[in-house]
């Protein structure tokens, strides 16, 4: 259960100003096809787009897998909707490469078999998890019909090296350890300063 959680879960200092219209309409474009393929559980094409520097810490061979087998495998039924970018905000370029943050909401909706989770210790200790795993986030669990709705209002950081249109995407969580090892200190100081 605890790989579940986690797999659910998972996803020079100069500074210069790089936005510009045509470069947020291309993150907005690679980012509506990373949204379709998470919706439609294209684990190979998801992988393609998140942050490399995640395979570090989990191959990728593993992360297709385990999220292929998630839900036959801990007998749960997964929907992601009502997936939109809320807001761009302006990139810069840091080192070899250029960040640019998007807020984004999503309605994770987790239908348990009913045949699987009888154990209300179980039950609780999955949505302990999922709490640890969606800190601060709106989550709610119908015991009678066993789901769990989850409404995620969170930051994307988009990344790509500078001139190239290949776009990597990382979900920050700022009390996620591997947050820090993914992406420079530098830009979530400058995230949790609010990206001024």
């Amino acid at each position: 259960m605890k790989k579940v959680i986690l797999a659910i879960a998972l996803i020079g200092c100069i500074w210069t100003d790089v936005f510009s219209q045509s470069t947020s309409s291309q993150v907005e474009s690679k980012l509506e096809r990373y949204f379709q393929a998470t919706q439609n559980k294209d684990w190979n094409q998801v992988m393609d787009m998140i942050n490399p520097r995640i395979f570090n810490f989990a191959p990728r061979e593993l992360m297709v897998q385990l999220y292929s087998q998630m839900e036959s495998d801990a007998g749960m039924d997964m929907k992601f909707t009502e997936m939109e970018i809320l807001h761009i905000k302006k990139g810069i370029n840091l080192r070899d490469t250029t960040y640019m943050p998007v807020d984004y909401k999503m309605t994770l909706l987790i239908q348990l078999h009913p045949s699987r989770y009888q154990n209300a210790d179980e039950l609780q200790s999955m949505l302990a998890g999922f709490e640890l795993a969606y800190a601060g986030q709106e989550i709610n669990f119908d015991e009678a019909s066993k789901k769990f709705t989850i409404r995620v209002r969170n930051t994307l950081i988009a990344s790509s090296k500078l001139n190239s249109d290949t776009w990597f995407f990382g979900e920050y969580k700022p009390s996620d350890p591997i947050t820090k090892l993914i992406f420079p200190l530098e830009i979530l100081k400058k995230l949790e300063q609010g990206w001024n």
